[in-house]
């Protein structure tokens, strides 16, 4: 699976116990849908490795996983820093507005009417998520790239299906 059939939940922050326990943290806090899950994808770059889960506890706020084929910490902690991936239909409930980041990937921002580029990325810097703009070409051909932060400031209307975002000021792009 590949693409937007799969959701990043959390990441790998180390190893856990003696038995090769993961201890994982959740990207939107919420940490329910971790208990159910039966498979996971570990990603880092272009890397992918499906494991099998085999029990998942909560404990302080940290998901703690047991994965079929790690039996030490040392095989655990070659995985920190990981992303744990999974179908979308396991990923965290959303509400209304809600939306995961991968949905924005390649939404058309307009201010106005007038398209102004396109996201190519979302960083979460833990105050706000930056939507990373590249920008669309200037009279000379050149691109740039600038990020402009995710708030109801700055951000109106978001069309996941249609992939457009309206952008409320312009001031980033001067």
């Amino acid at each position: 699976m590949k693409g937007q059939d799969l959701i990043a939940i959390g990441f790998v922050k180390t190893s856990y116990g003696v038995k090769g326990d993961i201890k994982v943290s959740s990207y939107s806090g919420e940490t329910e849908h971790f208990l159910k899950l039966k498979e996971i994808f570990l990603k880092k770059k272009d890397v992918q490795k499906k494991f099998a889960v085999e029990r998942v506890l909560e404990k302080n706020g940290d998901i703690l996983m047991k994965l079929s084929g790690l039996e030490s910490p040392e095989a655990a902690k070659m995985y920190a820093t990981w992303d744990v991936i999974v179908p979308r239909e396991f990923a965290s409930p959303l509400n209304e507005g809600e939306f995961y980041y991968c949905d924005l990937f390649d939404s058309v921002l307009f201010h106005e009417g007038h398209r102004v580029g396109v996201v190519k990325s979302v960083i979460d810097n833990g105050a706000s998520a930056l939507l990373e703009i590249e920008c669309d070409a200037d009279a000379e051909g050149k691109k740039r790239t600038v990020l402009v932060p995710f708030l109801d400031q700055f951000i109106g209307q978001v069309d996941t299906e249609d992939k457009t975002i309206e952008l409320k000021e312009t001031w980033f792009f001067e």
